[in-house]
Protein backbone atom coordinates (compact mmCIF):
# COMPACT_ATOMS: atom_id res chain seq x y z
CA UNK A 1 0.00 0.00 0.00
CA UNK A 2 2.88 2.40 0.71
CA UNK A 3 4.63 3.01 -2.58
CA UNK A 4 6.99 5.69 -3.80
CA UNK A 5 7.36 5.42 -7.54
CA UNK A 6 8.50 7.67 -10.37
CA UNK A 7 10.56 9.78 -7.95
CA UNK A 8 12.24 11.70 -10.77
CA UNK A 9 8.86 12.58 -12.34
CA UNK A 10 7.55 13.74 -8.96
CA UNK A 11 10.57 15.97 -8.37
CA UNK A 12 10.17 17.39 -11.87
CA UNK A 13 6.48 18.12 -11.25
CA UNK A 14 7.04 19.90 -7.96
CA UNK A 15 10.00 21.78 -9.35
CA UNK A 16 7.67 23.03 -12.09
CA UNK A 17 5.06 24.00 -9.48
CA UNK A 18 7.72 25.90 -7.53
CA UNK A 19 8.95 27.69 -10.65
CA UNK A 20 5.35 28.74 -11.36
CA UNK A 21 5.13 29.85 -7.73
CA UNK A 22 8.15 32.11 -8.28
CA UNK A 23 6.25 33.96 -11.01
CA UNK A 24 3.94 35.55 -8.43
CA UNK A 25 6.92 37.55 -7.11
CA UNK A 26 7.25 39.31 -10.44
CA UNK A 27 3.87 41.08 -10.28
CA UNK A 28 3.83 44.86 -10.54
CA UNK A 29 2.48 45.52 -7.05
CA UNK A 30 2.75 48.32 -4.51
CA UNK A 31 4.62 46.41 -1.76
CA UNK A 32 7.96 44.63 -2.20
CA UNK A 33 9.82 44.41 1.12
CA UNK A 34 12.58 41.80 0.73
CA UNK A 35 12.29 40.16 4.14
CA UNK A 36 8.52 39.73 3.72
CA UNK A 37 8.79 38.16 0.26
CA UNK A 38 11.80 36.04 1.20
CA UNK A 39 10.14 34.53 4.29
CA UNK A 40 6.98 34.00 2.25
CA UNK A 41 9.06 32.19 -0.37
CA UNK A 42 10.50 30.00 2.39
CA UNK A 43 6.97 29.05 3.50
CA UNK A 44 6.15 27.92 -0.05
CA UNK A 45 9.41 26.00 -0.39
CA UNK A 46 9.11 24.32 3.04
CA UNK A 47 5.47 23.40 2.36
CA UNK A 48 6.36 21.74 -0.93
CA UNK A 49 9.39 19.98 0.60
CA UNK A 50 7.41 18.53 3.50
CA UNK A 51 4.55 17.67 1.13
CA UNK A 52 6.98 15.54 -0.85
CA UNK A 53 9.27 14.24 1.90
CA UNK A 54 7.28 14.62 5.13
CA UNK A 55 5.90 11.07 5.09
CA UNK A 56 6.07 7.91 2.97
CA UNK A 57 2.38 7.49 2.19
CA UNK A 58 0.86 7.92 -1.25
CA UNK A 59 -1.65 10.37 0.23
CA UNK A 60 -2.05 11.52 3.80
CA UNK A 61 -3.45 14.12 6.18
CA UNK A 62 0.10 15.41 6.52
CA UNK A 63 0.28 16.08 2.79
CA UNK A 64 -3.11 17.79 2.92
CA UNK A 65 -1.88 20.14 5.63
CA UNK A 66 1.17 21.06 3.56
CA UNK A 67 -1.04 21.62 0.53
CA UNK A 68 -3.17 23.97 2.62
CA UNK A 69 -0.06 25.78 3.82
CA UNK A 70 1.22 26.20 0.24
CA UNK A 71 -1.96 27.88 -0.99
CA UNK A 72 -3.20 29.72 2.13
CA UNK A 73 0.10 30.67 3.82
CA UNK A 74 2.30 31.17 0.74
CA UNK A 75 0.55 31.97 -2.55
CA UNK A 76 -2.43 33.94 -1.23
CA UNK A 77 -0.51 36.19 1.22
CA UNK A 78 2.23 36.86 -1.36
CA UNK A 79 -0.29 38.22 -3.84
CA UNK A 80 -2.35 40.05 -1.23
CA UNK A 81 0.77 41.72 0.19
CA UNK A 82 2.18 42.82 -3.16
CA UNK A 83 -1.13 44.24 -4.37
CA UNK A 84 -1.86 45.85 -1.00
CA UNK A 85 -5.16 44.04 -0.62
CA UNK A 86 -6.81 44.42 2.77
CA UNK A 87 -9.80 42.12 3.12
CA UNK A 88 -13.06 43.09 4.83
CA UNK A 89 -12.14 46.81 4.88
CA UNK A 90 -10.07 46.54 8.04
CA UNK A 91 -7.02 48.53 9.16
CA UNK A 92 -3.98 48.14 6.90
CA UNK A 93 -1.11 45.79 7.72
CA UNK A 94 2.53 46.85 7.90
CA UNK A 95 5.52 45.06 6.41
CA UNK A 96 6.45 44.06 9.96
CA UNK A 97 3.04 42.43 10.47
CA UNK A 98 3.55 40.24 7.40
CA UNK A 99 7.16 39.44 8.22
CA UNK A 100 6.35 38.54 11.83
CA UNK A 101 3.54 36.16 10.91
CA UNK A 102 5.70 34.57 8.19
CA UNK A 103 8.27 33.73 10.86
CA UNK A 104 5.55 32.35 13.16
CA UNK A 105 4.21 30.12 10.36
CA UNK A 106 7.69 28.85 9.51
CA UNK A 107 8.10 27.88 13.18
CA UNK A 108 4.70 26.14 13.08
CA UNK A 109 5.66 24.13 9.98
CA UNK A 110 8.97 22.93 11.44
CA UNK A 111 7.55 22.17 14.89
CA UNK A 112 4.57 20.37 13.36
CA UNK A 113 6.72 18.23 11.04
CA UNK A 114 9.10 17.32 13.87
CA UNK A 115 6.20 16.30 16.13
CA UNK A 116 4.51 14.43 13.28
CA UNK A 117 7.67 12.38 12.72
CA UNK A 118 7.99 11.73 16.49
CA UNK A 119 4.36 10.63 16.95
CA UNK A 120 4.50 8.41 13.87
CA UNK A 121 7.48 6.56 15.35
CA UNK A 122 5.92 6.06 18.79
CA UNK A 123 4.79 2.55 19.65
CA UNK A 124 1.01 2.14 19.74
CA UNK A 125 -0.59 2.32 23.17
CA UNK A 126 -2.80 -0.46 24.53
CA UNK A 127 -5.83 1.75 23.93
CA UNK A 128 -4.85 2.30 20.29
CA UNK A 129 -4.23 -1.42 19.79
CA UNK A 130 -7.64 -2.25 21.28
CA UNK A 131 -9.40 0.32 19.07
CA UNK A 132 -7.73 -1.06 15.94
CA UNK A 133 -8.68 -4.61 16.92
CA UNK A 134 -12.33 -3.63 17.38
CA UNK A 135 -12.43 -1.68 14.12
CA UNK A 136 -10.88 -4.57 12.22
CA UNK A 137 -13.56 -7.07 13.28
CA UNK A 138 -14.94 -8.80 10.20
CA UNK A 139 -18.38 -7.54 9.26
CA UNK A 140 -20.79 -8.21 6.42
CA UNK A 141 -22.25 -5.30 4.45
CA UNK A 142 -25.95 -5.55 3.54
CA UNK A 143 -26.32 -3.71 0.24
CA UNK A 144 -30.10 -3.27 0.36
CA UNK A 145 -29.81 -1.35 3.60
CA UNK A 146 -27.42 1.07 1.93
CA UNK A 147 -30.03 1.71 -0.76
CA UNK A 148 -32.80 2.23 1.79
CA UNK A 149 -30.71 4.71 3.80
CA UNK A 150 -29.77 6.59 0.62
CA UNK A 151 -33.39 6.75 -0.56
CA UNK A 152 -34.60 8.06 2.81
CA UNK A 153 -31.91 10.74 2.73
CA UNK A 154 -32.83 11.60 -0.88
CA UNK A 155 -36.54 12.03 -0.06
CA UNK A 156 -35.70 14.32 2.87
CA UNK A 157 -33.30 16.29 0.65
CA UNK A 158 -35.93 16.69 -2.09
CA UNK A 159 -38.44 17.92 0.47
CA UNK A 160 -35.89 20.27 2.00
CA UNK A 161 -35.23 21.81 -1.44
CA UNK A 162 -38.93 22.01 -2.36
CA UNK A 163 -38.51 19.36 -5.08
CA UNK A 164 -36.91 22.09 -7.20
CA UNK A 165 -34.15 21.08 -9.66
CA UNK A 166 -32.46 24.50 -9.57
CA UNK A 167 -32.29 24.37 -5.78
CA UNK A 168 -30.68 20.93 -6.00
CA UNK A 169 -28.08 21.83 -8.62
CA UNK A 170 -26.92 25.33 -7.72
CA UNK A 171 -25.95 27.13 -4.51
CA UNK A 172 -27.57 30.25 -5.93
CA UNK A 173 -30.89 28.42 -5.62
CA UNK A 174 -30.59 27.95 -1.86
CA UNK A 175 -33.16 30.68 -1.26
CA UNK A 176 -35.91 28.30 -2.35
CA UNK A 177 -35.42 25.85 0.51
CA UNK A 178 -38.08 24.94 3.07
CA UNK A 179 -37.98 27.26 6.08
CA UNK A 180 -36.83 25.36 9.18
CA UNK A 181 -35.19 26.38 12.45
CA UNK A 182 -31.40 26.42 12.78
CA UNK A 183 -31.19 23.14 14.72
CA UNK A 184 -33.09 21.19 12.04
CA UNK A 185 -31.03 22.86 9.31
CA UNK A 186 -27.76 21.82 10.99
CA UNK A 187 -28.94 18.22 11.48
CA UNK A 188 -29.90 18.07 7.81
CA UNK A 189 -26.65 19.60 6.47
CA UNK A 190 -24.22 17.90 8.87
CA UNK A 191 -25.82 14.47 9.35
CA UNK A 192 -28.53 13.57 6.81
CA UNK A 193 -27.19 15.10 3.60
CA UNK A 194 -23.86 13.18 3.54
CA UNK A 195 -25.52 9.77 4.03
CA UNK A 196 -25.85 8.85 0.29
CA UNK A 197 -22.13 9.55 -0.27
CA UNK A 198 -21.19 7.58 2.83
CA UNK A 199 -23.30 4.64 1.64
CA UNK A 200 -21.56 4.65 -1.74
CA UNK A 201 -18.14 4.81 -0.05
CA UNK A 202 -19.01 1.79 2.12
CA UNK A 203 -20.22 -0.02 -1.02
CA UNK A 204 -16.92 0.61 -2.80
CA UNK A 205 -14.82 -0.16 0.27
CA UNK A 206 -16.48 -3.56 0.68
CA UNK A 207 -16.16 -4.19 -3.08
CA UNK A 208 -19.72 -5.47 -3.49
CA UNK A 209 -20.38 -6.83 -6.97
CA UNK A 210 -23.79 -5.38 -7.84
CA UNK A 211 -23.79 -2.98 -10.78
CA UNK A 212 -27.46 -2.05 -10.47
CA UNK A 213 -27.09 -1.20 -6.79
CA UNK A 214 -23.92 0.79 -7.47
CA UNK A 215 -25.59 2.74 -10.28
CA UNK A 216 -28.57 3.49 -8.02
CA UNK A 217 -26.34 4.70 -5.18
CA UNK A 218 -24.28 6.83 -7.56
CA UNK A 219 -27.41 8.38 -9.10
CA UNK A 220 -28.71 9.30 -5.64
CA UNK A 221 -25.36 10.90 -4.79
CA UNK A 222 -25.45 13.05 -7.93
CA UNK A 223 -29.03 14.14 -7.29
CA UNK A 224 -28.60 14.93 -3.60
CA UNK A 225 -24.97 16.13 -3.59
CA UNK A 226 -24.30 17.58 -7.04
CA UNK A 227 -20.84 19.27 -7.22
CA UNK A 228 -22.20 22.76 -7.94
CA UNK A 229 -24.90 22.62 -5.26
CA UNK A 230 -22.90 22.94 -2.05
CA UNK A 231 -19.99 24.81 -0.49
CA UNK A 232 -16.60 23.84 -1.92
CA UNK A 233 -15.20 22.47 1.33
CA UNK A 234 -18.22 20.14 1.57
CA UNK A 235 -17.91 18.99 -2.05
CA UNK A 236 -14.19 18.33 -1.54
CA UNK A 237 -14.92 16.25 1.57
CA UNK A 238 -17.62 14.25 -0.25
CA UNK A 239 -15.89 13.67 -3.58
CA UNK A 240 -12.25 13.05 -2.55
CA UNK A 241 -13.20 9.60 -1.10
CA UNK A 242 -15.08 8.74 -4.31
CA UNK A 243 -12.15 9.93 -6.40
CA UNK A 244 -9.79 7.66 -4.46
CA UNK A 245 -12.11 4.65 -4.64
CA UNK A 246 -13.00 4.95 -8.33
CA UNK A 247 -9.48 5.75 -9.56
CA UNK A 248 -7.28 3.01 -8.12
CA UNK A 249 -4.08 4.68 -9.34
CA UNK A 250 -4.47 7.22 -6.53
CA UNK A 251 -3.75 4.41 -4.07
CA UNK A 252 -0.73 3.21 -6.02
CA UNK A 253 1.05 6.33 -7.26
CA UNK A 254 2.89 8.55 -4.84
CA UNK A 255 1.50 12.11 -4.58
CA UNK A 256 -0.99 11.67 -7.44
CA UNK A 257 -3.87 12.92 -5.28
CA UNK A 258 -1.96 16.07 -4.37
CA UNK A 259 -1.20 16.74 -8.03
CA UNK A 260 -4.90 16.47 -8.86
CA UNK A 261 -5.81 18.75 -5.95
CA UNK A 262 -3.30 21.38 -7.07
CA UNK A 263 -5.03 21.36 -10.45
CA UNK A 264 -8.37 21.46 -8.65
CA UNK A 265 -7.42 24.55 -6.67
CA UNK A 266 -6.34 26.45 -9.76
CA UNK A 267 -9.12 25.37 -12.15
CA UNK A 268 -11.98 23.44 -10.51
CA UNK A 269 -12.46 25.54 -7.35
CA UNK A 270 -12.90 28.82 -9.29
CA UNK A 271 -15.42 26.96 -11.46
CA UNK A 272 -17.37 25.74 -8.42
CA UNK A 273 -17.30 29.22 -6.92
CA UNK A 274 -19.45 30.38 -9.82
CA UNK A 275 -22.27 28.20 -8.46
CA UNK A 276 -22.69 30.82 -5.72
CA UNK A 277 -23.76 33.37 -8.35
CA UNK A 278 -25.27 31.49 -11.28
CA UNK A 279 -28.19 29.10 -11.67
CA UNK A 280 -27.56 28.16 -15.31
CA UNK A 281 -24.69 26.04 -16.64
CA UNK A 282 -24.32 28.27 -19.73
CA UNK A 283 -22.98 31.04 -17.46
CA UNK A 284 -20.10 28.91 -16.16
CA UNK A 285 -16.53 29.33 -17.43
CA UNK A 286 -13.37 27.28 -16.97
CA UNK A 287 -10.29 29.48 -16.51
CA UNK A 288 -7.02 29.87 -14.61
CA UNK A 289 -7.90 32.54 -12.05
CA UNK A 290 -5.22 33.90 -9.71
CA UNK A 291 -7.55 36.77 -8.84
CA UNK A 292 -9.37 34.42 -6.47
CA UNK A 293 -6.35 34.57 -4.11
CA UNK A 294 -7.16 38.24 -3.54
CA UNK A 295 -10.70 37.49 -2.39
CA UNK A 296 -12.23 36.64 0.97
CA UNK A 297 -12.02 32.88 0.38
CA UNK A 298 -8.29 33.24 1.11
CA UNK A 299 -8.49 35.47 4.19
CA UNK A 300 -6.85 32.82 6.38
CA UNK A 301 -3.46 34.56 6.67
CA UNK A 302 -4.91 38.03 7.24
CA UNK A 303 -7.39 36.83 9.89
CA UNK A 304 -4.48 35.15 11.71
CA UNK A 305 -2.71 38.54 11.63
CA UNK A 306 -5.85 40.23 12.90
CA UNK A 307 -6.03 37.86 15.89
CA UNK A 308 -2.41 38.52 16.86
CA UNK A 309 -2.53 42.28 16.19
CA UNK A 310 -5.70 42.74 18.24
CA UNK A 311 -4.36 40.40 20.97
CA UNK A 312 -7.74 38.77 21.55
CA UNK A 313 -7.39 35.87 24.02
CA UNK A 314 -10.46 34.19 25.52
CA UNK A 315 -8.66 31.61 27.72
CA UNK A 316 -10.41 28.59 26.24
CA UNK A 317 -13.91 30.01 25.78
CA UNK A 318 -13.82 29.50 22.00
CA UNK A 319 -12.57 25.94 22.40
CA UNK A 320 -15.35 25.06 24.85
CA UNK A 321 -17.93 26.54 22.48
CA UNK A 322 -16.58 24.40 19.62
CA UNK A 323 -16.50 21.19 21.68
CA UNK A 324 -20.04 21.72 22.99
CA UNK A 325 -21.39 23.06 19.70
CA UNK A 326 -24.55 20.94 20.12
CA UNK A 327 -25.70 22.79 23.28
CA UNK A 328 -28.38 25.37 22.30
CA UNK A 329 -27.90 29.00 23.29
CA UNK A 330 -31.26 28.82 25.06
CA UNK A 331 -29.59 26.48 27.58
CA UNK A 332 -26.17 28.15 27.44
CA UNK A 333 -26.75 31.91 27.06
CA UNK A 334 -23.03 32.68 27.51
CA UNK A 335 -22.08 30.43 24.60
CA UNK A 336 -19.52 32.26 22.51
CA UNK A 337 -19.76 33.24 18.86
CA UNK A 338 -17.32 31.97 16.20
CA UNK A 339 -13.77 33.31 16.42
CA UNK A 340 -13.92 35.00 13.01
CA UNK A 341 -17.11 36.80 14.09
CA UNK A 342 -15.48 37.72 17.41
CA UNK A 343 -12.36 39.23 15.83
CA UNK A 344 -14.43 41.00 13.19
CA UNK A 345 -16.52 42.79 15.79
CA UNK A 346 -13.51 43.69 17.93
CA UNK A 347 -11.59 45.15 14.98
CA UNK A 348 -14.61 46.68 13.24
CA UNK A 349 -14.50 44.84 9.92
CA UNK A 350 -17.18 45.31 7.26
CA UNK A 351 -18.24 41.64 7.33
CA UNK A 352 -18.56 39.22 10.23
CA UNK A 353 -19.45 35.80 8.79
CA UNK A 354 -15.78 35.02 8.22
CA UNK A 355 -13.30 32.30 9.08
CA UNK A 356 -10.47 32.04 11.58
CA UNK A 357 -7.81 29.50 10.71
CA UNK A 358 -6.85 26.66 13.01
CA UNK A 359 -3.70 28.28 14.40
CA UNK A 360 -5.47 31.60 14.81
CA UNK A 361 -7.99 29.68 16.92
CA UNK A 362 -5.08 28.51 19.03
CA UNK A 363 -4.01 32.10 19.61
CA UNK A 364 -7.54 33.34 20.34
CA UNK A 365 -7.88 30.60 22.97
CA UNK A 366 -4.52 30.64 24.77
CA UNK A 367 -2.17 33.07 23.03
CA UNK A 368 1.15 31.77 21.74
CA UNK A 369 0.88 28.75 24.03
CA UNK A 370 -2.39 27.97 22.25
CA UNK A 371 -0.64 28.00 18.86
CA UNK A 372 1.86 25.47 20.21
CA UNK A 373 -0.86 23.28 21.79
CA UNK A 374 -2.96 23.30 18.61
CA UNK A 375 0.13 22.43 16.54
CA UNK A 376 0.87 19.49 18.86
CA UNK A 377 -2.73 18.24 18.63
CA UNK A 378 -2.73 18.48 14.83
CA UNK A 379 0.58 16.61 14.56
CA UNK A 380 -0.59 13.86 16.94
CA UNK A 381 -3.95 13.30 15.24
CA UNK A 382 -2.61 13.36 11.67
CA UNK A 383 0.38 11.13 12.50
CA UNK A 384 -1.74 8.52 14.29
CA UNK A 385 -4.52 8.45 11.68
CA UNK A 386 -2.11 8.34 8.73
CA UNK A 387 -0.26 5.40 10.27
CA UNK A 388 -3.44 3.58 11.24
CA UNK A 389 -4.99 3.96 7.78
CA UNK A 390 -1.99 2.77 5.81
CA UNK A 391 -0.45 0.19 8.13
CA UNK A 392 -2.99 -1.11 10.65
CA UNK A 393 -6.61 -0.78 9.58
CA UNK A 394 -8.46 -3.15 7.31
CA UNK A 395 -9.40 -1.31 4.12
CA UNK A 396 -13.15 -1.61 4.85
CA UNK A 397 -13.16 -0.57 8.51
CA UNK A 398 -15.38 2.36 9.49
CA UNK A 399 -12.41 4.45 10.58
CA UNK A 400 -10.80 4.01 7.16
CA UNK A 401 -14.06 5.29 5.64
CA UNK A 402 -14.05 8.33 7.92
CA UNK A 403 -10.34 8.90 7.17
CA UNK A 404 -11.13 9.38 3.49
CA UNK A 405 -13.69 12.05 4.34
CA UNK A 406 -11.24 13.67 6.73
CA UNK A 407 -8.82 14.29 3.85
CA UNK A 408 -11.20 16.97 2.58
CA UNK A 409 -12.56 18.03 5.97
CA UNK A 410 -9.03 18.86 7.15
CA UNK A 411 -9.00 21.82 4.77
CA UNK A 412 -12.19 23.12 6.37
CA UNK A 413 -10.77 22.61 9.87
CA UNK A 414 -7.53 24.39 8.97
CA UNK A 415 -9.34 27.32 7.31
CA UNK A 416 -11.87 27.51 10.14
CA UNK A 417 -13.51 28.64 12.06
CA UNK A 418 -13.30 25.87 14.64
CA UNK A 419 -16.95 26.14 15.74
CA UNK A 420 -18.43 25.37 12.31
CA UNK A 421 -15.69 23.00 11.09
CA UNK A 422 -15.78 20.86 14.24
CA UNK A 423 -19.58 20.65 14.05
CA UNK A 424 -19.43 19.52 10.39
CA UNK A 425 -16.70 16.98 11.14
CA UNK A 426 -18.56 15.48 14.09
CA UNK A 427 -21.76 15.39 12.02
CA UNK A 428 -20.10 13.41 9.23
CA UNK A 429 -18.42 11.16 11.80
CA UNK A 430 -21.86 10.47 13.31
CA UNK A 431 -23.23 9.73 9.82
CA UNK A 432 -20.44 7.21 9.17
CA UNK A 433 -21.14 5.52 12.51
CA UNK A 434 -24.88 5.53 11.78
CA UNK A 435 -24.45 3.85 8.37
CA UNK A 436 -21.97 1.42 9.92
CA UNK A 437 -24.49 0.47 12.62
CA UNK A 438 -27.44 0.02 10.24
CA UNK A 439 -25.81 -1.51 7.16
CA UNK A 440 -23.19 -3.81 8.69
CA UNK A 441 -23.46 -6.90 10.83
CA UNK A 442 -20.81 -9.06 12.42
CA UNK A 443 -19.56 -11.86 10.22
CA UNK A 444 -19.96 -15.42 11.48
CA UNK A 445 -16.62 -16.43 9.99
Amino acid sequence: MVIRSNTLINYAFYSLVFLCFLIIYTVDGINSDFKVLFTNLLIGLVSLFFMFNGDRYNFSLNKMFMLFSFFFFAIAPALQYQYGVVLWSGPSFSDEDYYYLNVVILCILFIYQGLYHLFRKLQASKFETTVVKILNEKRKLIGNRLLILSLISLVITLYFYNFNLTNLLFRAGDTGRVAVNQTISLIFANFLLPIPVICLVFFKKYELNNRLLEFSLLAIVLISNFPTSKARFYIAAMYIPLLILYFKQLNKKYMLLNKILIFGFLIVFPFLDQARKYNNFSDFKFSLDFHMFLQGHFDSFQMFMRAIDSNIITYGQQLLTAIFFFVPRAIWPEKSIGSGYLVSHNVGLSFDNISMNYFGEGYVNFGYLGILIFTLILAFVTAKLDKMYWLKLEKNSSLSVFYLFLLGLLFFILRGDLLSSFAYTMGICASVFFVHTIALKKSKE
